[in-house]
Parts: structure tokens; sequence; C-alpha cells
């Protein structure tokens, strides 16, 4: 199979699990604008944002280093595996005590609720990247579909039927990871064949030198992508907070699209890729399409965005529409910083993974702390995309010797500033100029896109009908 039959496989393979529980994920936003306070849902959303804090501080990232070894060392998946469980076990344990301590001096809100997701969601997703190393894309796909259809079924009945409010959502959580992990573990016997009575530090050393340099590069994503609720809440309060939560969620469903490629992407890489002329022409033209489809989508995404918050948004959270291009654009660069970290991973030198993404951060930061109290929420959303973009140049730069991408810079620029200006343009426009703009940005979209359309086409026309025609043949 070539390559990019391997890629487009595993992209519609993570699609399936991905883009399902996005979807189920987006749908269930409505639910939560009519039924919970933006207050509370601010409260929320700053407890999940904590969760994605410590995470990493639980795993050291070792999960991603499980992955990457036995990707290509199917003779010794059992030692890393069962060397990842040690270290996830004992850290798991340390975390939790630490957190009841500090919750007898300072109490956590929901603390229970809190170490019970913290624990069970670093669980899932080491799990998951397991499935991913052993090569159960399905698995993994499957995965992502049951842990969201658990998680929306219980939110419904436990909010709209007992009307719970916010703690439902949090027990929703709780039950829909352990029930999924169960389920994995019945599924996957690989994931039971491990021996918990060894030693592994020589595999476990092994591992965290390769990880750990993750750990301040996934800390520095959190800045990215969560610190911003802090600064809001600081400056602006839980309203504000909630408000801002709903609009970061609908840039979500790009980022999915990003992430089950980048999946995909990242499997290809590490198993077939190698340092040649080769496989520098082939990242450019990956590259190239990527980055055009991305501008595309988002172009369509900013003023049809605005246009369904409008309708399907409570009025109190309606506001929340004019903040969605900025984070668009954020989204955009998040993902093309995250397909030049492949070139880390392929080397194994992760430290420029954490160096970028420090910078990255740092931008955000910054510039979120300058403008916020002169602009409120568009500082949030605009300190996002100035962050990533910083981030994604500094990687280009940084990874240039081992995985160089070519890049049409005149183009680029062109798609880059036709975005900026949606962005700015979407925040005062009506619902007939949001209409004309959708019909113009797919036009648009077409055109930046008329080859991927093609190919897509062809192999949907080869699949239909050639498929049958070849199924008759058999058949007489």
């Amino acid at each position: 199979m070539s390559k990019n039959k391997k890629l487009i496989q595993g992209t519609l393979i993570y699609a399936i699990g991905s883009f399902g529980t996005k979807i189920l994920n987006f749908l269930i936003v409505p639910l939560y604008t009519y039924y919970i306070l933006p207050g509370d849902l601010g409260d929320y959303d700053l407890l999940m944002t904590t969760v994605s804090l410590i995470s990493p501080l639980i795993t050291l990232k070792i999960s991603d280093a499980t992955y990457r070894w036995i990707i290509n060392k199917k003779e010794n998946e059992k030692v890393y595996i069962s060397a990842t469980y040690k270290l996830l076990l004992r850290n798991s344990i340390v975390i939790a005590l630490t957190i009841l301590a500090i919750n007898y001096f300072f109490p956590i809100w929901n603390v229970t609720y809190f170490i019970l997701i913290l624990i069970g969601d670093r669980i899932l997703e080491c799990i998951q990247k397991i499935l991913r190393g052993l090569k159960n894309q399905r698995l993994f796909a499957f995965s992502g579909i049951l842990h969201s259809f658990i998680f929306l079924s219980f939110n419904f009945i436990s909010i709209v039927i007992l009307h719970k409010g916010v703690r439902s959502i949090l027990l929703s959580n709780v039950f829909s990871l352990y029930t999924t992990i169960i389920v994995l573990f019945v599924i996957e016997t690989r994931l039971r064949n491990v021996n918990m009575h060894m030693h592994y530090k020589i595999q476990q050393k092994e591992m965290l030198q390769y990880s750990a340099p993750l750990v301040p590069s996934a800390l520095s994503w959190w800045v990215m992508s969560a610190s911003d609720r802090y600064v809001i809440r600081f400056f602006l309060g839980s309203v504000s907070n909630g408000i801002y939560s709903v609009a970061y969620k609908f840039p979500s469903i790009l980022q999915i699209m990003f992430q089950m490629f980048n999946n995909s992407w990242t499997d290809l890489a590490l198993s077939e890729l190698k340092s040649d002329k080769e496989t520098k022409k082939y990242v450019g033209s990956i590259f190239e399409e990527l980055y055009k489809f991305s501008f595309g989508m988002s172009l369509i995404l900013m003023p049809l965005t605005k246009l369904v918050m409008n309708i399907i948004l409570s009025e109190s959270y309606k506001i929340a529409s004019v903040y969605v291009g900025f984070l668009y654009l954020g989204t955009v660069f998040q993902g093309l910083s995250s397909f030049c970290s492949v070139g880390y991973l392929m080397g194994k030198k992760t430290k420029g993974a954490a160096k970028t993404s420090i910078y990255g951060a740092l931008t955000n930061l910054f510039v979120n702390l300058i403008l916020i109290k002169y602009v409120g929420l568009f500082a949030a959303a605009f300190s996002t995309f100035v962050g990533f973009f910083i981030m994604w140049i500094t990687r280009m730069y940084d990874v240039k010797d081992d995985f160089p991408i070519a890049l049409n810079k005149f183009k680029f620029t062109i798609y880059l500033f036709l975005a900026i200006s949606m962005s700015i343009v979407v925040i005062f426009t009506n619902t007939a100029v949001d209409i004309i703009l959708i019909l113009c940005t797919t036009f648009i979209f077409v055109i930046f896109n008329i080859n991927i359309i093609k190919k897509i086409v062809d192999k949907l026309y080869n699949f239909m009908f050639n498929g049958r025609m070849k199924n008759n043949v058999k058949q007489k």
C-alpha cells in the first residue's frame, strides 16, 4: 500500500472515533447553555482546565514514549507496557495523596470527582496511546465513540430529566471514563498481558529520557489552550469564563480534523518515512495541501459558526459568537505546529518540542495580560492565535535541518491575510451577511482545494462503481 493510501486510511479510521466524539460533544453545548448557569459552567470548565494542567505530572508523558517504542519494537511490547503501568500506578497514588493533603488546608471544589476524573483521564489516554502503538486503530476509534456515547447519554438523563445541574457533568465524566477503560481491557488481551512483579528501571529510565522533555511542552500547550481561563476568571469573573468556554468549543470541530490527520501522519512518519530527498519532497507536498485545506475550512467555519451559535444558543451565551474568528486562526496554527512536531519525534529530539512550546506559551500569556483590561475576551482569543503562530514559526525554523518543510511564502501569506480579515469581519456581521460569506468562502475553499476534491471524488467513484463491477464479475 502506498504512503498516501496508508495516510488516508489511517485518517479515516481516526475520523470515525474522533470526529464522532467531537460531534457528540458539540451537540451537548446547547444543552449546557439552557440548563447550566454561566457561572457554574465556568467553574466546571476551570476544574477541567486544572485537570489538563496536572495530567502531564501524573504520567510524565510516559504514554508518548510507550507509543514511540512499541510501534517499532513488537518483541518487547509486554515489557514496555508493564513498565508504563507501574509508573502510572505509582504516580497516580502520589498525586491523589498530594491533592487530598492540599484539600485539607485549602478546600478544592468537588475534590473527589476531581481526583477520579484526573486519574481516569490519564489511564484512558495511556491505554489509547498503547492501542495506537499496537496498531489497533479500530479499537482506538471505538474507544472514543464509546466514551462520548456514555458521557452524553448520562448527561442528558441527569441534566434534563433529573435536573442535577453541574454536578451531573462531573458524575458523567467519572462513569464514562472508567466504563470505557474496563471495556478496552476486556476486548484487547494485550493490554492485560503484563507482569507487574518485575522491576523495569532500565526501560523506565530509557522512556523517561524521551518523555520527560515533553512535560514542559505539554504544560506550555496548556498555557496556550487553557491558561486564558484563569486570566479571564481573575480579571473578568466566572460568567465571562463560561461564555469564553462556549466560544472555545466550536473551533474544536477544526481541531479534531487536525487531530485525526496528525494521528495518522505520526503513525506513518514513525513507521515509514526516512531522511532522504524523496521524503523531503513528500513532506512539503503534504504540508501545502494541509494548510490550504485548513485556511479554506476556517474561512467557511467563521461565519457559519456565528450563524449557528446565534440560532442554537440561549440569549446569555450568544455574545460568544464574536470571539470564534481568532480562535479558529489559533486552531489552524496549532495544527500546523503539530505537523512540524513529527520531526522531533522521528529523531527522538523532544527537547526542541519543549523549547518551542514555551516560546509560544509565554507569548500567549504576555499578550493576554497586556490586552485583557482593554479589549476583554478578545484578548484571550487574539493571544491564543498569536501564541500558536509563534510556536509554528519557531518549529519551522527548528526542524529545518532534520525535517525541512518547503513553504511557498507568497501563497501562504495570501491565505493568512484572508483568514485574518475574515476573523475581524465576522465580529460586525449580521445574519444576511453571514449567509453571503458562507457561500463566498465555500467557493474559495473549492478553488483552494480543487486537486484534493478531485482525488476524493475519483476515489469515491472508483469505490462505488468499479468495486461493484468487480463484485459482479466474481459472482458470475
